[in-house]
């Protein structure tokens, strides 16, 4: 069974997406941050 963990420590590409107060966050502000990315799909 293929660890479903497998993609920790993984590097993505550059993105910028809104935060909570609709501000610009890009991923690189994070930098050398620990930092987890949840992907949430939109549920109708």
């Amino acid at each position: 069974m293929k660890d479903k963990f497998d993609m920790v420590g993984t590097k993505i590409e550059e993105f910028s997406l809104p935060n909570s107060r609709g501000e610009k966050l890009n991923i690189r502000d994070l930098q050398g941050k620990n930092v987890v990315v949840v992907l949430l799909r939109d549920i109708k």
